[in-house]
């Protein structure tokens, strides 16, 4: 389960969603209401001079993780847009939730170049699914993303066709 942070700004006319601070953890410790707490209360006081106000303008994004498995690194059969996927690599650890996936048009090979350059050649490879749960505005309604319907997965899954 990761809990990220996001601050609305505007500028010229427009709004866009800037990260503050995610964390989060690839294997519960307890239950989901006390991991969710405890790693929403760390972050917060991770982040630097993140205030109330803050608070207020900015939103939360809920990623739950499910089905830590094993993995080849093999892309065929790979859920873009559902899966992330965790790596380790002597003590250094990643997890690449699919957002960043999408963010970062890490999709295909992409993929596995960007975790090797982060830790290096993984000794471990595993991947999971997830569900994403995202508020629309600050203490506004959530909803459920479905990134798997993403123009970049899209267009990804045709060029592979």
């Amino acid at each position: 389960m990761f809990v990220t942070v996001e601050s609305i700004v505007r500028s010229g006319g427009y709004e866009r969603r800037e990260v503050r601070g995610s964390l989060g953890v690839v294997e519960p410790f307890r239950d989901l209401a006390h991991d969710s707490a405890r790693v929403a209360a760390k972050l917060a006081m991770s982040i630097p001079r993140f205030t109330e106000f803050d608070l207020r303008r900015s939103v939360v994004e809920v990623t739950l993780v499910e089905g830590l498995r094993p993995w080849d690194g093999g892309l065929a059969g790979f859920e873009w847009g559902r899966e992330g996927v965790y790596a380790v690599a002597g003590d250094k650890k990643m997890v690449v939730l699919p957002q960043t996936m999408i963010e970062r048009r890490l999709i295909g090979g992409a993929l596995l170049r960007y975790v090797e350059s982060m830790v290096g050649a993984p000794a471990e490879l595993y991947r999971f699914y997830t569900r994403i749960f995202y508020e629309l505005r600050p203490e506004g309604e959530v909803i459920e993303r479905e990134l798997w319907k993403s123009r970049v997965i899209r267009q990804f899954s045709e060029v592979v066709r």
